[in-house]
């Protein structure tokens, strides 16, 4: 203890924790080093890949004075839950979005707040945060099988952190039964055991919003009837959801979108669509517990008049739309310039080609190779060939030329089964399976060159 203090006191900072996921931000005890996460959150990712996905944070030296009052509770975990007084309090807590989607914070964040002064309870439970401190962190991170935490903090070093953080905090007081909120604490008091705090984060389907939804209805049973309606009125799948959040995040949107398979296509039940921390919100507004309203009193905690997600990401001309749009004139300008050549070059499909296959790699091995889930079937390989590194760098060659005529010919092939799995898919689906629509400008650029290649090569 003493040596962890020197150190906080001295360097004034918690070692930062990243993830892209959505959701949580709290500190996570460990037997190492302090780690700050906020799992914002997949992400992913985390989320959410969400797939989704967390805030990095460095506790700058004029907040060391919040760490010394709960260095003890986060050291010491309570192995029995105390009954709680009838004055007890239960509520949802609800984060507005932060800066930053592939730092976690992007889609905003639910934790549970417990108060019972008699008892000088007033704990903030929050899902999601991690450690680099796991074995094989960086393997685990990429595969997906990072464990997450739920971890206890005091509430009053939660306020400040958001204020400076310009984000808004709701309060939701629960309108539940002295039973109904025992039963709740106990649930979270035991998850909070070094034994039962891990689990395994799922951008769309297991995160910090979805655990608080699941351990309510744990501790009120049948008592408590969801809302069973789209909380907007119309259904929407998962990426659809997701892209709400990403209108001023272009080059966000446009990587996670490529990143996402066709599970996030799926379209969200009632229930599913609450693994947004503000969709949780709403719902719990409209849900029932008893035949009463589960929501007995909602109030500010922070109120900043600011929105992280109105704030633009990349400037206008740095956007994929853009650029893709600047590559698209480009490819239409060389190529009609190579068509009055008598002898033409291949650098511009090698570095094209070699792009698009690097793209096709990453994107396969999120695929295949990873625990995400959501990143499985994604019908954006059949374009983004992953063989296109390194066999683009064989196009020029004489001796090759047979092979290298089938092998754009297959190319162009599979361009036009993603066309079809899209429209397909589309069709199955009831929601547009082919984002990001950036890519398209992309797949001309292909397109283009491959029929201009095949007309040189025969």
């Amino acid at each position: 203890m003493k040596s962890l203090l020197s150190l906080l006191g001295s360097r004034g900072f918690l070692f930062p924790v990243w993830s892209f996921q959505f959701g949580v931000s709290s500190f996570y005890h460990t037997d190492k080093p302090f780690c700050h996460t906020d799992e914002g959150g997949i992400q992913f990712p985390v989320s959410s890949l969400g797939f989704s996905v967390r805030e990095l944070l460095v506790l700058s030296y004029r907040r060391r004075r919040y760490l010394a009052p709960f260095l003890s509770l986060l050291f010491v975990s309570s192995l029995t839950a105390q009954t709680l007084t009838t004055d007890a309090k239960i509520s949802l807590v609800t984060i507005a979005p932060g800066n930053s989607v592939f730092e976690g914070s992007g889609f905003g964040h639910s934790s549970l707040w417990v108060s019972d002064p008699a008892n000088g309870i007033n704990k903030n439970y929050n899902y999601g945060t991690f450690t680099f401190q796991t074995g094989n962190f960086l393997v685990k991170f990429v595969q997906g099988t990072l464990p997450y935490t739920l971890s206890v903090i005091p509430m009053e070093y939660v306020v400040p952190h958001y204020e400076a953080e310009r984000r808004d905090m709701t309060e939701q007081v629960l309108n539940l039964s002295q039973m109904q909120k025992q039963r709740l604490y106990d649930f979270l008091e035991n998850n909070a055991l070094p034994q039962n705090r891990e689990y395994q984060y799922r951008f769309f389907f297991d995160n910090c919003s979805t655990r608080l939804r699941d351990a309510l209805t744990a501790a009120c049973g049948d008592s408590l009837v969801y809302y069973n309606q789209p909380i907007e009125g119309e259904a929407k799948s998962f990426r659809e959801w997701m892209n709400d959040y990403l209108v001023e995040k272009p080059w966000e949107r446009f990587l996670m979108n490529l990143a996402l398979g066709l599970p996030s296509d799926d379209v969200a039940t009632p229930m599913q669509e609450m693994y947004l921390p503000y969709n949780l919100m709403h719902h719990f507004d409209k849900a029932k517990v008893g035949g009463k309203p589960l929501v007995s009193a909602t109030q500010p905690l922070v109120v900043t008049n600011f929105s992280h997600m109105a704030q633009r990401s990349q400037p206008w001309y740095l956007s994929p739309l853009f650029l893709l749009i600047l590559l698209v004139l480009g490819t239409i300008w060389h190529t009609r310039r190579q068509q009055q050549q008598v002898k033409i070059g291949y650098t511009f499909d090698k570095i094209l080609f070699t792009i698009v296959g690097l793209m096709g790699w990453v994107l396969f091995g999120l695929a295949t190779a990873t625990n995400h889930g959501v990143t499985a079937w994604n019908p954006h390989i059949l374009w983004m060939l992953p063989l296109h590194l390194p066999l683009a760098f064989f196009f020029s060659g004489v001796q090759q030329r047979n092979w290298v005529v089938k092998y754009l010919q297959i190319s162009f092939g599979l361009v036009g089964l993603y066309l079809l799995v899209v429209a397909v898919g589309s069709v199955i689906k009831g929601s547009f399976v082919g984002m990001p629509v950036e890519a398209w400008l992309l797949i001309f650029c292909l397109v283009h060159r491959l029929f201009f290649l095949l007309k040189t090569k025969r």
